[in-house]
């Protein structure tokens, strides 16, 4: 396991939980930590399952399955509570809506209506089931190219993705640039070729220079990476939509995920912290931190303002934001340990 990853799981989950919790103002948050997340998810796979994959040992179906078994009912049970407290309030969602939500198939559907349902968040679980059935393909495909028809081929899709996020509607580009499989595989890609990048004879000088750097130049790269993201967000204030919704970060999160990953056999200021272990337990809930946040988000605020602690009641927002953190933090693990976990290890005696 390379821990500075587990920890980063834990620092993008929380700019996710931030732009829910601030609403528009700070959407650089959740597409920032979308993009992330889909990065790490090619790259993770490649490197645990690329020797597989190349040696035709690969089992794909068992792998599909064992994925699915890990978010799937949990995503089904937040999908239920959050259907129900919708329905408590008179809000009600056609059935083909509700079917799509709820097989992971929203994000083939070009429209917000489909992805704002029930547990809404859950659209980019569509999406990942979809890397996860084209993974070998794609990591086939990107490993064994040649480098010049790699480059083409980058830049035919750079064009198209151009013309592409240039010509369609306004109102579709939430649907087509942010949450489409076909769009955001570009993101999954980006992750499996940031592996290439790590096994090739240019990733491995990167990481032996890195390995013989001192303390204070390896805690330097690693606050450059750290500054280059909170760049990356005055950038995305001033950017277009159109840009900023995905393809910004196409520029900056492969530095960052490779810098922390060639750095975390070393001991700079930031991997020593990402490397304590309460940052590696928050990270290994950051999965179930996704997809409950959303719903303690709307109970535990709600609360609070019924009980006049609301923001009108006089506490302060980022008061409320702490509260709030803590109690999905909490939620989280207890999801994870007696919901996640037991029926994870039930499922999988029968299934695998």
């Amino acid at each position: 396991m390379i821990k500075s990853v587990q920890a980063l799981r834990f620092v993008f989950i929380m700019l996710v939980v931030f732009s829910h919790f601030y609403g528009k103002v700070f959407d650089f948050g959740g597409e920032c930590g979308v993009s992330f997340f889909f990065m790490l998810s090619g790259f993770i796979i490649s490197y645990a399952y690329a020797t597989k994959v190349e040696k035709g040992t690969f089992q794909h179906k068992r792998f599909l399955v064992r994925q699915l078994l890990k978010f799937y009912p949990l995503h089904v049970l937040t999908f239920i509570i959050m259907v129900v407290l919708d329905a408590r309030l008179g809000h009600f969602f056609s059935w083909d809506k509700l079917l799509a939500n709820l097989l992971l198939l929203q994000s083939w559907v070009p429209s917000d209506e489909f992805y704002f349902v029930a547990n809404g968040l859950s659209w980019f679980l569509s999406d990942l089931v979809f890397f996860y059935l084209m993974f070998p393909v794609v990591l086939r495909l990107l490993m064994h190219v040649s480098r010049q028809m790699l480059a083409v081929t980058t830049v035919v899709v750079v064009v198209l993705y151009a013309i592409l996020a240039a010509s369609i509607p306004h109102e579709l580009v939430n649907p087509l640039l942010y949450a489409s499989p076909l769009t955001r595989l570009i993101d999954f890609a980006i992750g499996i070729l940031l592996y290439r990048f790590y096994r090739s004879g240019l990733g491995e000088c990167l990481r032996a220079k890195v390995s013989g750097m001192q303390v204070p130049t390896v805690t330097l790269v690693e606050l450059v990476m750290v500054v280059a993201v909170v760049f990356s967000f005055f950038i995305y204030e001033q950017s277009s939509l159109r840009f900023r919704c995905a393809a910004l970060f196409w520029l900056v999160l492969p530095m960052v995920l490779f810098a922390f990953v060639v750095t975390d056999s070393q001991k700079g200021v930031v991997t020593t912290f990402f490397h304590h272990p309460l940052m590696q337990w928050l990270g290994s809930i950051s999965l179930e931190v996704y997809l409950t946040h959303w719903v303690v988000i709307r109970l535990f605020l709600s609360l609070l303002t019924n009980c006049g602690y609301g923001d009108d009641g006089g506490l302060l927002r980022p008061v409320n934001l702490v509260l709030t953190l803590c109690v999905i933090i909490a939620v989280a693990w207890l999801t994870k340990r007696y919901f996640v976990d037991v029926v994870f290890a039930r499922l999988k005696k029968y299934v695998l």
